[in-house]
């Protein structure tokens, strides 16, 4: 039972995608998410916060742009909240079910933007994220670099833009130091660089790394 808890007999393989913002990485989730349903795996594609009806709700709150007043005890406390729903609801039933699930942000997300950015403890972001994706095992984590300058023009070429968009400068190079920190750290995270690639030159790259891999 304790190595079923830890994910050790799970079917399914679940592959995070990650990064700042502006950073490609929900293209790159979709562009995965048809190759792997065109090649006949057995694949969901989800995000984070959201995946069900619970957490797009709870997604809705985080970002909103009327809501500056939110504190940042609130804002990680309610990512926590998005992800256990959608861990229970869906994530285990899935990999259990021996479907590969790919994820648009997870709980690197939120040691990034909480811990790094916001300056939260880390080491009770982990406790927090442990205690609730507990039965879940990443196979691999995948974040999509960009730098500042580049981020910037990509954002500025979107319709909407919610909260965290809307963070300083600051805020944004704080995210992308912690990813990369914590990517030099973790052998379970491979970084790829986008700037000055076209999404089809960073989709054969990604498609390259899983395979190598062999997450598919």
């Amino acid at each position: 039972m304790k190595q079923q808890e830890t994910g050790e007999f799970m079917k399914g393989k679940l592959i995070v995608f990650e990064g700042p913002e502006g950073c490609g990485k929900s293209t790159q989730a979709e562009m995965v998410f048809d190759y792997l349903q065109n090649n006949d795996v057995k694949t969901v594609l989800l995000r984070e916060p959201g995946g069900n009806a619970i957490s797009e709700k709870i997604r809705s709150i985080i970002l909103d742009p009327a809501h500056k007043a939110m504190t940042k005890k609130t804002e990680l406390l309610l990512y926590i909240a998005s992800r256990a729903q959608i861990i229970e609801e869906k994530l285990k039933p899935l990999l259990d079910g021996g479907t590969t699930v790919l994820l648009d942000r997870f709980s690197l997300s939120t040691l990034v933007y909480q811990g790094y950015a916001r300056g939260l403890d880390k080491k009770q972001i982990k406790m927090l994220n442990d205690y609730v994706a507990k039965g879940v095992k990443v196979f691999m984590t995948v974040v999509f670099d960009v730098s500042a300058a580049e981020a910037k023009k990509r954002m500025s070429k979107r319709e909407k833009h919610d909260r965290l968009d809307a963070e300083a400068a600051a805020f944004h190079k704080k995210v992308r130091a912690g990813y990369l920190a914590e990517a030099a750290k973790n052998k379970n995270i491979y970084l790829i660089k986008t700037d000055g690639k076209s999404k089809e030159k960073i989709f054969d790259e990604t498609i390259k790394l899983l395979c190598k891999k062999r997450a598919y």
